[in-house]
């Protein structure tokens, strides 16, 4: 498309918006895969968003130590962020825009954890069929990165189960 001051681009948003640089792509656009990047996306940035909302519940409860955990979880995701949007650049896209899930309320660190917890479990269901269609489709490059959030995804997850566990004799319901 040719634009009258000159710049290359799309009216579509995201895909195609920046240059390709020819180094870095390395494999042709596939929009399942940008699909996936995308719905990764809009997750990781509402489980930070959830994470941070627990935080200030937490503190609004006095828990320093499961304050700091949640923003510790927060910029966990906040990096995996980083990481889908890199992906999406090396392909030639740039994110659109992404839809949030609202931030559920808890009461106690219980309520806390097991909301945590589901959000991960969803993030964990995407990545593992992503990382099987890359495996169908010979999309090394990004299966790797799914892989690799997956296992984050899967150890986040162990941790909050054991996280809960600990605490769940402690509490009274």
């Amino acid at each position: 498309m040719y634009h009258p001051m000159g710049m290359t681009g799309t009216p579509v948003p995201g895909v195609g918006a920046n240059q390709k640089i020819p180094e870095y792509q390395s494999s042709a656009l596939n929009s399942r895969v940008l699909g996936y990047l995308g719905r990764a996306l809009s997750m990781e940035f509402s489980a930070a968003q959830h994470y941070l909302a627990q935080a200030n519940l937490a503190s609004l409860r006095h828990e320093k130590d499961f304050e700091k955990a949640f923003i510790d979880l927060a910029n966990k995701e906040l990096q995996h962020a980083n990481l889908l949007i890199n992906r999406m650049v090396i392909q030639g896209a740039l994110p659109s825009g992404t839809v949030l899930r609202p931030a559920s309320p808890s009461y106690n660190i219980i309520e806390a954890l097991q909301s945590c917890e589901e959000r991960v479990v969803l993030l964990i269901n995407l990545y593992t069929e992503a990382c099987q269609y890359c495996a169908n489709f010979s999309l090394a490059e990004d299966q790797v990165l799914f892989d690799k959030l997956l296992q984050d995804e899967k150890q986040q997850l162990s941790n909050m189960q054991a996280w809960l566990q600990s605490l769940s004799p402690k509490m009274k319901f």
